[in-house]
């Protein structure tokens, strides 16, 4: 039994090499094929690099996103909006390269810049994923008519991804959305909070955690973080921390 599913390895790993020759995947920023570098195959464009920085410089210690004023530990919206859940980490500053990448990974059936996001996640964040130490990597859900519409979950493929490459439980059925919210990007910043009122509910699964992270593809204010953290928080006082791939503007 073993043997076989050893074999079974083998051969998925050699056809997906074959896959990887004759149709090299395409960089998420550029499209063109991602060149291969001393026998590896680069996640990034060198060249595309430039339009998808990381984030490198002072940080939030809350949201993550990039601070101006390096006298505070904190952004201006976490200052002035409190959350409820850890911290939240990010890998890419948002720029229009970026958003325009993330769009067509949710909307143009673009699967395969999932993979490539989680591995960017995995590389740029695994020591501090380390040191929080979680029980689970679970998704942010969406609900079953957008399911419908797009044809699968963003969050999904980058948790499920991440989850694999750094060898931590996954649980896509934690958390559900029971409400077919208004896509955030439509409402303002007050808003964004009202609407995610009621908008989860938790499986009985939470009971086996303490700390858990969700990920997402894009933190703005942190309204979905903090929604998802307070009914989780519900059932037993845990820690989340949210992972996405870029951090927009907030209030």
């Amino acid at each position: 039994m073993l043997k076989t599913k050893k074999n079974m390895l083998i051969r998925d790993k050699f056809l997906e090499g074959l896959v990887d020759i004759f149709y090299p995947p395409a960089c998420p920023i550029c499209l063109r094929p991602r060149p291969i570098v001393e026998g590896r195959r680069e996640n990034i464009c060198k060249i595309c690099r430039k339009k998808a920085p990381y984030i490198t410089g002072p940080s939030c210690f809350k949201c993550g996103k990039p601070l101006d004023n390096t006298d505070s530990e904190f952004c201006k919206d976490c200052l002035e909006n409190p959350h409820v859940f850890k911290k939240s980490m990010a890998v890419f500053e948002y720029t229009d390269s970026v958003s325009k990448s993330i769009y067509e990974f949710k909307y143009y059936n673009k699967r395969e810049f999932g993979k490539v996001f989680a591995s960017e996640l995995v590389l740029r964040l695994e020591d501090e994923i380390r040191k929080f130490d979680p029980d689970v990597i679970v998704p942010v859900p969406i609900s079953k008519e957008r399911r419908k519409f797009r044809g699968f979950n963003q969050a999904e493929i980058l948790a499920k991804n991440m989850a694999k490459g750094l060898n931590i439980p996954y649980d896509e059925n934690l958390i559900y959305r029971v409400k077919n919210t208004i896509p955030m990007k439509k409402l303002s910043n007050t808003n964004r909070i009202k609407n995610l009122e009621n908008a989860f509910q938790v499986s009985r699964n939470v009971v086996r955690y303490n700390k858990v992270i969700v990920v997402d593809d894009i933190y703005t204010t942190g309204a979905t973080l903090d929604a998802i953290t307070k009914e989780l928080k519900r059932f037993k006082d845990l820690e989340v921390v949210g992972i996405v791939i870029c951090v927009g503007q907030g209030f």
